[in-house]
């Protein structure tokens, strides 16, 4: 494996730390190195960068964290990515293989662009105008385009830094066969966690893991639907 996984996590997200823990080390054992960049605090699974930089320089926190790992590859996941299948390594490396060179990343979810060009059945060429390229949420990076583009998007949130969707003059790539790792996520349903506060999907899954969390400490997201008639 020429990749390590980098968790984009912050000290208030500490009680979601030991969920990922147990989701990741059941359904993907055999994972490559993880790192968690974190403020302050230290995941006491994980190896941890800990810089304490405002939310408002979150992509220099995400550069500072990957530019000395020695690696090609960036697997960037968020730490409310709950896997729930066993992931299969092959897969993965046959994504790992498709970036690098001009291919910025590889999203892992599914193609939600209909102008997206599959190339295999596996793979699909994201839209060059399409939204959310680079998204942090679960994607493969060419670690090179992503220090590129990262000197460039400097001091940035990661709600902005992914709205803003400057790829510089790299390609980006999304499956065409599904997400590779099954983290809840589908039929553009949320998961896990929703504006900070727990989706109530989440409880069946953790009391089915045996997890066990205090729900309290964030509450859950109470869905507002409106009626256009």
């Amino acid at each position: 494996m020429s990749y390590k996984i980098v968790v984009m996590s912050c000290d208030k997200n500490y009680d979601l730390w030991q969920p990922f823990y147990w989701c990741m080390e059941k359904y993907w054992k055999d994972h490559p190195e993880i790192i968690y960049s974190t403020e302050t605090l230290t995941n006491p699974f994980y190896k941890t960068v800990a810089l304490n930089y405002p939310i408002e320089k979150w992509t220099k926190r995400v550069y500072e964290t990957i530019k000395d790992l020695e690696c090609d590859n960036v697997l960037l996941m968020v730490d409310d990515l709950f896997i729930r299948k066993r992931v299969d390594n092959n897969l993965v490396n046959v994504a790992e293989s498709c970036v690098g060179g001009i291919i910025g990343a590889l999203n892992f979810e599914k193609s939600f662009d209909s102008l997206d060009t599959p190339l295999d059945y596996l793979i699909a060429l994201r839209n060059p105008k399409g939204k959310w390229k680079t998204s942090v949420m679960c994607q493969m990076w060419n670690k090179k385009a992503l220090l590129d583009i990262l000197r460039v998007e400097k001091d940035k949130e990661p709600w902005v830094f992914e709205r803003d969707n400057v790829g510089l003059n790299y390609l980006f790539l999304i499956t065409n066969y599904g997400n590779i790792i099954d983290w809840g996520y589908g039929n553009r349903k949320w998961f896990g966690i929703r504006k900070g506060k727990w989706c109530k999907e989440i409880v069946e899954f953790f009391n089915n893991e045996g997890i066990h969390i205090d729900y309290s400490i964030r509450g859950f997201y109470e869905w507002k639907f409106v009626f256009v008639l």
